[in-house]
């Protein structure tokens, strides 16, 4: 019983590190994309990101995904850590964006840490 919990918890371990790199190629190429279009058709800014995630190290975990993810930046943590402030290269939907986020790495993260 406790093998089946240790290979779910891996299992989970090994889709979030997928997803991270598949976000990182995505990613680099819509950098890429911006950098090479001879007019530059982006709009910066900055959202507030409300998440769901508790722990310190889940809210860490979370900050250093979007940041190592090209074109998005963690900017701050509010105090409670319920809130981080993003910068995004191109936010066309802030809303959207959130929802992303949302649905890929705060979903991963909370199979790594609470299964």
């Amino acid at each position: 019983m406790a093998v089946l919990f240790y290979l779910k918890r891996l299992w989970s371990i090994v889709k979030l590190l997928a997803l991270f790199l598949r976000e990182l190629v995505l990613s680099s190429f819509a950098v890429i994309r911006h950098i090479i279009r001879p007019r530059l058709a982006m709009r910066p800014g900055i959202f507030a990101y409300e998440t769901a995630l508790t722990s310190d190290f889940e809210v860490t975990l979370l900050s250093c995904l979007i940041c190592l993810t090209p074109g998005t930046l963690t900017l701050e943590v509010s105090g409670d850590g319920q809130t981080l402030y993003i910068h995004a290269m191109d936010i066309a939907d802030a809303g959207e964006l959130s929802r992303q986020i949302r649905g890929t790495f705060e979903k991963a993260i909370m199979e790594v840490t609470r299964s």
